[in-house]
């Protein structure tokens, strides 16, 4: 078996695998006796039939196909092995040839960063002061939020809130269905769908409605055909909001606090603390953005990109999942498919991976990985957090993809803290550059490589598998090459 490898763009390689005809067919033989014992060959008895009465029998192609299918991972497997990079995910097939045998894979490698200067990059930070105008706005949130519901026996009104038996179908699906459900009517709202509020407006408590609401089309373009839902409603309850006064009342109803005087100091302590973690982290994003533009190289591959958009869209599904409602029936309400919103996600995705490459180039640059007992009191903190959890929690962290998965947690924030102080000039002098590996080389493009290898028996497929190293990190390790031969 012979194997090349040629380094491409955007941090991948092509490897091809090459065999001698002798190889060929002898796997190919391999295959055919399979094949003859689970198919009827006829003139032969199962498992007897000869080589070319399964050819001719089955067609090259499809017994090609199917050695592929038995040999393609022990291939893989042999030229990974061989060559010099270290796959950051599954290899996809790209070609197969068979006179002579070459097998293209193209196999994505980890992602390269070479930060430039920067420890030079610097922004200014700064707080907004909280406003008087700031205060009182809260305070007046404050009084929305301990309004007392008071029915009323009027018309429904744009916000008020109500509580409603609704069914919406689409078609023969339904869509939608919820006894009792308590939802405030607000203008453009497609809460729990476009235009809904609008057609509750008017009824009063014990009136019974159905109406047809146009929900966007399944394409999203501009061109798709909005599907119409109908819905029918109870409307059982009609309630209107009783502000209460801004007082001292108030200021007792809301904590524990003497007077109204109190209640805006404690307020305006707490906008200023707001205030400032809102600056901090929008600061974070800005010393961020400044240093993926003057990094030198970032370079990742194309799976790097989908990996993160998948565990966005991930994140979006169990948080809909935990509200109660399904992730295929928010993507119909929004008249989108699973791979259109996972393309809308890949721009923020792609920014996301960005900013975290950096983030764990600096970990490394600045020396901030953390040591073993950092990852144990992590390990104790989460722990105690899960309360009667918590033996259970610290099995899972105590564990090897557990304790990788807070090292990168960790370190991560340690680089958040780091890049902040770069920027505002209050970085610690940078630790002395660490030591190159043994037998390390200098980046350069590598040169095309051969290498020889011994055609390897035939062995059973060994399946891959993914991990995660936590939300943090967003790392896939390498997969097994089940995939390649599909």
């Amino acid at each position: 078996m012979k194997v090349t490898s040629e380094r491409l763009d955007n941090c991948q390689v092509k490897v091809l695998v090459e065999l001698d005809a002798e190889e060929v067919e002898d796997r190919l033989r391999q295959t055919t006796r399979k094949l003859s014992r689970q198919f009827n060959v006829p003139g032969y008895r199962k498992g007897k039939a000869p080589h070319h009465a399964v050819i001719r029998v089955l067609g090259r192609e499809a017994v090609q196909q199917e050695a592929l299918e038995d040999f393609g991972n022990d291939l893989y497997e042999q030229a990974i092995a061989e060559i010099e990079y270290e796959p950051y995910a599954v290899g996809e097939l790209q070609e197969v040839e068979w006179d002579p045998f070459v097998m293209s894979v193209l196999v994505p490698v980890p992602p390269e960063v070479d930060l430039g200067e920067y420890r030079s990059v610097r922004l200014p930070f700064e707080v907004k002061e909280v406003t008087d105008e700031a205060v009182e706005e809260y305070l007046e949130r404050l009084r929305e939020e301990h309004a007392q519901w008071l029915p009323v026996e009027r018309p429904a009104e744009m916000g008020d809130q109500v509580v409603v038996y609704v069914r919406a179908q689409l078609g023969d699906e339904t869509i939608l269905e919820e006894e009792n459900m308590e939802l405030l009517l607000e203008a453009g709202s497609r809460n729990p769908l476009p235009g809904f509020a609008e057609q509750v407006v008017g009824l009063r408590a014990g009136d019974s409605a159905e109406f047809g609401l146009d929900l966007p089309g399944e394409s999203g373009g501009e061109e798709a055909q909005p599907q119409e839902a109908h819905v029918y409603i109870d409307l059982n309850t009609v309630r209107a909001r009783d502000l209460p006064a801004m007082d001292d009342e108030l200021a007792m109803m809301v904590g524990d606090y003497e007077t109204l005087d109190d209640l805006k100091t404690s307020v305006r302590e707490r906008l200023e603390v707001e205030a400032r973690q809102g600056a901090e982290s929008q600061y974070l994003d800005e010393v961020l953005n400044a240093m993926v533009e003057a990094a030198a190289k970032i370079e990742y591959p194309p799976q790097a990109i989908d990996h993160e958009a998948e565990s966005a869209m991930a994140q979006m599904e169990r948080n809909l999942s935990a509200s109660g409602l399904p992730f295929e029936s928010f993507l119909r309400m929004v008249g989108k498919t699973r791979e259109m919103y996972r393309q809308e996600l890949r721009p923020a995705a792609e920014i996301r991976l960005k900013r975290r490459l950096v983030l764990e180039e600096v970990a490394r640059r600045e020396g901030l990985m953390p040591e073993a007992e950092e990852i144990d009191a992590e390990i104790d903190r989460v722990s105690e957090l899960m309360g009667s959890e918590g033996d259970q929690m610290r099995a899972v962290l105590d564990t090897a993809g557990g304790r990788e998965s807070l090292s990168t947690d960790l370190a991560i924030s340690k680089a958040q803290a780091r890049v902040i102080e770069i920027a505002k000039g209050e970085a610690p002098p940078p630790p002395e550059a660490p030591a190159a590996e043994p037998g390390a080389q200098p980046e350069a493009e590598p040169a095309p490589q051969e290498t020889e290898a011994e055609a390897a028996g035939p062995e059973a497929d060994t399946p891959g598998a993914e991990t995660e190293a936590g939300a943090e990190a967003g790392q896939e390790t390498p997969a097994g090459p089940e995939e390649v031969a599909d």
